[in-house]
C-alpha cells in the first residue's frame, strides 16, 4: 500500500503562541518520517478574488507574504514539487495534488496541519468520498479557532471516517 503526507497550510499567518508548537512537533515529525512516504505535499492557502472566501464570504486576509510564507521550521522539506497554493478548503481539489495521488496509486493518505475544523477536515472528507484512506494525524493538526474546534473537528472525523491516529515523536 503507497501512502501519502499532506501538510495543510503550515504558514506564518497561522502561527502563534499556541500553534508553534504543532509546527514544531510537525517539523519533528518530518524528519523521522519524510522517507515513509511515496509522496509528501505541502499546501498554502492563498486568497485571492476568485476564492469563494473572497466572493461569498467576502474574507480579504491571506492576500500574500508574508501571510503566505511556509513556517521556517519546515520550509527545508519543500521543493517547487511538492509545494503548491490553492485558494479553496480541501488540498485534494488541488489538481496537481489529486493528479499525482491518482498517478501514483496512493490508496491512503496522513494528513497534518492547520486549521483542523477548517481545511484539514474538507481534504478528510474528499479523499474518504473518492475511495482514498485518510488518516488525521491528531497531534500534528491545531485549529487556530477562538472556539476551540479543534476538538470538535476530531470528534467528527473519528465518528464519520474513523481514521485518528496519535503519532509518537
Amino acid at each position: 500500500m503507497k501512502k501519502a503526507l499532506i501538510v495543510i497550510d503550515v504558514q506564518k499567518y497561522f502561527l502563534n503562541k499556541n500553534s508553534k508548537k504543532f509546527v514544531l512537533r510537525i517539523r519533528d515529525y518530518l524528519k523521522q518520517h519524510f522517507s515513509d512516504y511515496s509522496q509528501v505535499y505541502f499546501t498554502i492557502f492563498k486568497n485571492d478574488s476568485t476564492s469563494s472566501l473572497w466572493k461569498i464570504s467576502e474574507w480579504r486576509d491571506l492576500t500574500g507574504p508574508p501571510e503566505t510564507e511556509i513556517c521556517d521550521e519546515i520550509k527545508e522539506f519543500t521543493n517547487d514539487k511538492n509545494m503548491h497554493y490553492k485558494n479553496i478548503l480541501s488540498a485534494f481539489k488541488v489538481p496537481a495534488i489529486k493528479k499525482s495521488i491518482r498517478d501514483n496509486k496512493i490508496s491512503e493518505v496522513h494528513l497534518c496541519g492547520f486549521d483542523t475544523d477548517c481545511c484539514v477536515l474538507a481534504t478528510t472528507y474528499d479523499l474518504f468520498d473518492q475511495g482514498i484512506k485518510p488518516v488525521l494525524l491528531e497531534n500534528l493538526t491545531w485549529s487556530t479557532s477562538k472556539d476551540n474546534l479543534h476538538e470538535s473537528a476530531i470528534q467528527m472525523i473519528e465518528r464519520n471516517v474513523g481514521f485518528v491516529n496519535k503519532v509518537r515523536l
